[in-house]
């Protein structure tokens, strides 16, 4: 089988004032690439890797009717277009029935999913960016925040361009930013994920015209200086339903649910999480619905949370972000990370 190849748009025009006939006018995933004064140099930003993430491609499109001219190439891939344009645009994570594209970047590439996931890291090894970032949104409502895979100083710089706290994660789900951990040809590109925050939250956007300005305007990327209010925190763990429970969000516990989540949990994705704080409800198998493995596989869910009196509360202190209201987000993939402090 042939090796899928994707699109490129080189300089190109915004032809449509709506962002959703443009990406329509895509069609499908697609790079758009930008001159840059020294085109020997090399920079990525990816989007919608998730289609009803859509900030990053909504200020991609505002900022390129500006005809920006980058310091370096810029290529930005607009990514996960088929699911984007179900309608309503921008509302479906993925392609009913297709798996997570940003679950698809580790071998075996299967599936259309991972054919693109192989066409992008193709043409990432064929680039040799000097640094990729990848702009998501939050699946709840929160701020921005960044994502590595690495403590590494360089990173933290980066970061802390963008936002004000940074996630060095130990987990490995086969995401576009474990590509310099995994392929040899990468293994120097510095990548990072930046969560721009909600998707309906006006912030996302401007969050996310930062990077292109940012990455379009910097000579040399070695020159950022550290953010001395960036809060890092190390090695969270994924809160998770075990497989056939069941779950709802609400004010008050749902009967026959087995585990009922406050319905402004996303609310915890600021600031910090104690151990007064009531998280939700748990049915009759009270916190056995529930998982929080590490990166060793084992489960730490006794270590975080516990049962009083059917409500289900953090055992100490701790920080919560990714926290989710969507329910098919907190089926598939997980219910929010801690952070114990």
């Amino acid at each position: 089988m042939d090796a899928m190849r994707l699109a490129v748009l080189r300089d190109p025009p915004v032809d449509h004032d709506d962002v959703g006939t443009w990406v329509e006018a895509l069609g499908e995933a697609t790079w758009i690439v930008l001159s840059g004064d020294d085109d020997r140099r090399c920079r990525v930003i990816t989007t919608l890797l998730h289609g009803n993430e859509p900030s990053g491609v909504l200020a991609l499109h505002r900022w390129l009717a500006e005809r920006p001219r980058p310091r370096t190439r810029l290529a930005v891939l607009v990514a996960n277009v088929e699911a984007a344009l179900i309608p309503p645009h921008f509302t479906h994570r993925s392609v009913p029935g297709g798996r997570d594209l940003n679950r698809c970047f580790r071998p075996p590439h299967e599936g259309a999913g991972g054919a693109l996931a192989r066409a992008i890291v193709e043409d990432l090894q064929a680039w040799a960016p000097e640094c990729v970032i990848d702009l998501h949104n939050t699946s709840g409502n929160g701020p921005s925040f960044a994502v590595a895979t690495l403590r590494d100083p360089w990173l933290e710089r980066l970061a802390g361009q963008f936002c004000e706290r940074l996630i060095v994660t130990d987990f490995r789900l086969g995401s576009l930013m474990e590509l310099p951990l995994v392929v040899p040809g990468l293994a120097d590109c510095p990548m990072l994920t930046l969560e721009c925050g909600g998707a309906l939250q006006p912030e996302a956007r401007t969050v996310a015209g930062r990077v292109y300005r940012r990455l379009a305007e910097w000579p040399d990327l070695t020159d950022l200086v550290p953010n001395p209010d960036l809060d890092i925190l190390v090695h969270p763990l994924r809160v998770e339903l075990r497989p056939g429970v069941s779950i709802a969000y609400a004010r008050e516990p749902q009967p026959g649910v087995d585990v009922t989540l406050w319905a402004r949990i996303d609310e915890h994705n600021r600031g910090l999480t104690l151990p007064d704080s009531c998280l939700g409800w748990l049915g009759a198998g009270g916190l056995a619905g529930l998982q929080a493995r590490d990166a060793r596989g084992r489960d730490r869910l006794p270590e975080l949370l516990c049962e009083r009196q059917g409500r289900l509360h953090p055992r100490g202190p701790m920080r919560l972000f990714m926290a989710t209201t969507n329910v098919e987000i907190a089926r598939s993939d997980c219910l929010f990370y801690i952070v114990p402090l």
